[in-house]
């Protein structure tokens, strides 16, 4: 990420300068300075969170898929269980939609809209099928 961090700064200045009505640019120098740092520091951390979500969220929820192959007996929770832990690996593209979202809305309206619609019900999704997972491995421990 570091490495293409000035083409990254540059891109995003450029998009908030083309938006900048919907970022809320004044034409104040000293004011606008502040606004697009903060929008191209949005944008970075979304790339970052992306990249450090995308290395861990996908191991942890293919070692419990590997699980719900092996250890879950029915087959309408080994479904359910596969379908939001699918849901759940989607959850790092979340923080890319975070990154776009605040260049074409703005900070705040971008950060709302990944974090709301995105962010939330995939990473809810991973959260029900680790919990799911949990359920279900203790169910087949106590039946006999």
């Amino acid at each position: 990420m570091s490495r293409f961090r000035p083409e990254i700064e540059r891109y995003a200045a450029a998009r908030v300068a083309a938006n900048a009505r919907v970022h809320g640019l004044s034409g104040s120098a000293e004011y606008d300075d502040e606004v697009r740092d903060r929008a191209v520091f949005s944008v970075e951390a979304g790339l970052s969170f992306f990249h450090t979500h995308a290395e861990g969220v996908g191991l942890i929820l293919f070692f419990g898929s590997t699980l719900v192959a092996s250890a879950v007996p029915w087959r309408r929770a080994r479904a359910a269980l596969y379908l939001a832990f699918t849901m759940g690996a989607l959850f790092p593209l979340g923080y890319l939609v975070y990154g776009a979202a605040v260049l074409a809305a703005g900070r705040d309206a971008g950060i709302e809209l990944a974090e709301r619609w995105v962010l939330t019900p995939l990473g809810g999704a991973a959260i029900v099928g680790l919990v799911g997972l949990a359920l279900a491995l203790a169910a087949t421990r106590r039946a006999p």
